[in-house]
């Protein structure tokens, strides 16, 4: 018996990986939890291995017996069948090849997942199903208000293409419930394979009622959740969905890191600066295209609730140290109330600020309204004069420092990896401008998290987008 066989007698256990040989995910046996148990069973020569983020327990099949069923090494070996070498005489030299009490395993390195579409006709269904729902969302008032009070307004809701599914009408002959009924369909229908029950019949795909949250990449349709008002389990993925990780904002350059699609989308909703990521879990990574995505952040913020079932601080700890390893600027950043972002913005958290507050300078001073209406469409002219545009309120050494590098174009602020210096014409400039760059702390920490290599007048104010909308940064 592996890992898994042993595991699988005390917990369910669900696979979430192909890669070495699979992994499974589910409660630890010893503290609970949902999915703070991984394992995989193809490691250690078919023995398989453990761990468990929370209480980091670890090992082969041998420790497992050992951590779960309280064997001592002799006993958990006679139990898997694992034959030991007789014990040497006491003037024999100890022997070297039998099994010996295994060391505790690390995780396998971390490769991202490529996600993949579903079919053309799951697509073309779930299209149909996105339109018919969002049309039913923009009917049902009282669905829309609370949406509008987890922070997402009809706006946003209708950008992100939320749907309510009402179901089935029920008949006046079913006294069972006043409600809609859940819709089935012949799976088939939507081009999936065929499930048989366990009486034979074949198995119908299920379409429950509520709130149908779609994932949608350039136009296609890559996943359908759907949040139940009622019932277990709360949230339902519709067979035939990829497992792509959402990202809302590819534009920008600072993510927080959330749990729900719902969350990320009260995120962008509710503040210009960064975009939102959604991972479906505490302990899900992300995929390829997020993965990307996030290697170029300037900024990353990690606000994932490491409640009880997420394995507590314990947990948060152990999952920082895997995020800062993978990942430059990870924080962690938590909501100052409530444990998720829905429920911060219910209770009055002003989420722009939350997430200015951890951001680097560099990102939070951007561009005013006034000047996108320089131009048309909201942008700046191409022969505009630069020193007739006007330019964000700033702290004072910024100001000046910004005003002096307008005043001397050739100077150049070198910000390399290897290098932090001012120059102009390949000489080193002092005065003024090195004692502000050198001297002065905010301008400094501006500085050093600035995007660009070289910074002049020109890029010296940077963050946010063009054609944001920046009242609300001063």
């Amino acid at each position: 018996m592996n890992t898994l066989d042993l595991a699988q007698k005390k917990v369910m256990l669900r696979k979430v990986s192909g890669t070495y040989g699979g992994e499974w995910q589910g409660p630890c046996p010893a503290c609970g939890g949902e999915n703070r148990f991984h394992v995989w069973p193809n490691q250690n020569e078919g023995r398989g291995s453990y761990w468990c983020r929370s209480c980091e327990k670890a090992g082969d099949n041998i420790q497992f017996l050992r951590d779960f069923d309280g064997m001592g090494f002799k006993e958990a070996c006679d139990e898997l069948g694992i034959d030991l070498p007789d014990r040497p005489a006491q003037d024999a030299r100890p022997s070297t090849t039998g099994p010996k009490p295994p060391q505790q395993q690390a995780p396998p390195p971390f490769e991202p997942q490529e996600s993949i579409p579903p079919a053309d006709l799951w697509q073309e269904k779930a299209g149909k199903l996105i339109e018919w729902a969002h049309e039913n969302l923009m009917k049902n008032v009282e669905v829309r208000e609370w949406l509008a009070a987890r922070g997402i307004d009809a706006k946003a809701a209708s950008a992100a293409r939320l749907g309510w599914n009402w179901g089935e009408p029920v008949t006046i002959t079913d006294a069972q419930s006043p409600r809609s009924k859940d819709i089935y369909r012949a799976r088939k229908s939507w081009g999936l394979p065929e499930v048989l029950k366990d009486d034979g019949r074949p198995k119908a795909l299920w379409i429950p009622v509520g709130l149908v949250i779609p994932y949608i990449i350039d136009g296609i349709v890559y996943r359908i959740r759907i949040r139940r008002p009622e019932g277990e389990p709360r949230y339902y993925v519709l067979p035939g969905s990829s497992m792509a990780t959402m990202i809302i904002g590819r534009d920008r350059r600072a993510y927080v890191i959330v749990e729900s699609e719902l969350d990320a989308i009260a995120v962008v909703a509710n503040n210009t600066l960064a975009g939102a990521v959604a991972l479906g879990s505490v302990s899900a990574k992300p995929d390829a295209d997020a993965h990307a995505v996030l290697r170029g952040a300037l900024q990353i913020l990690n606000a994932l609730d490491y409640g009880d079932e997420g394995g507590g601080a314990k947990a948060a700890e152990g999952a920082m140290t895997w995020w800062a390893e993978h990942f430059d600027r990870c924080d962690r950043w938590p909501t100052p109330q409530g444990k998720d972002v829905g429920e911060a913005y219910e209770l009055g958290i002003d989420l722009e600020k939350w997430i200015r507050k951890g951001l680097p300078p560099a990102l939070t001073i951007g561009m005013p309204q006034t000047a996108r209406e320089a131009a048309p469409g909201g942008a700046i002219g191409r022969g505009a004069d630069r020193s007739d545009r006007p330019v964000p309120d700033m702290p004072p050494a910024l100001r000046e420092l910004y005003d002096l590098l307008r005043k001397n174009p050739a100077v150049r602020i070198i910000n390399s990896p290897g290098r932090f210096t001012v120059l102009r014409d390949g000489k080193y400039v002092g005065g003024r401008i090195s004692e502000l760059v050198f001297r002065t702390p905010g301008v400094t920490d501006y500085l050093l998290s600035h995007p660009a290599e070289e910074i002049d007048g020109g890029n010296f104010i940077t963050g946010g987008r063009k054609g944001e909308n920046h009242d609300n940064y001063r």
